[in-house]
């Protein structure tokens, strides 16, 4: 199952670029002071807090599935050394 997203690097690109964007939209909420958008509005702390909290959770997600995936595919295997004993 993992191979196959080993041939597709366009998928490997859009994977990296929404788990940056969801650090930054974290990281955005967490300390930014003001609203970029619309500067009038001012949306509340907790909101805030737990819009930001949910964006660093997809972001963890995002990382703790990397591993996985590279050491499970036989690219990484390969380059360790080790032979792919799947037919």
């Amino acid at each position: 199952m993992y191979d196959q997203i080993w041939e597709d690097p366009l998928y490997i690109m859009l994977y990296a670029a929404v788990t940056a964007m969801a650090m930054l939209a974290s990281c955005y909420l967490l300390f930014g002071r003001a609203n970029v958008i619309a500067a009038d509005v001012t949306p509340p702390v907790r909101l805030r807090r737990w819009t930001a909290a949910f964006f660093a959770l997809i972001a963890l997600n995002h990382l703790w599935y990397m591993p996985i995936f590279f050491l499970s595919s036989s690219h990484h295997n390969f380059a360790c050394g080790f032979e792919d004993t799947r037919l």
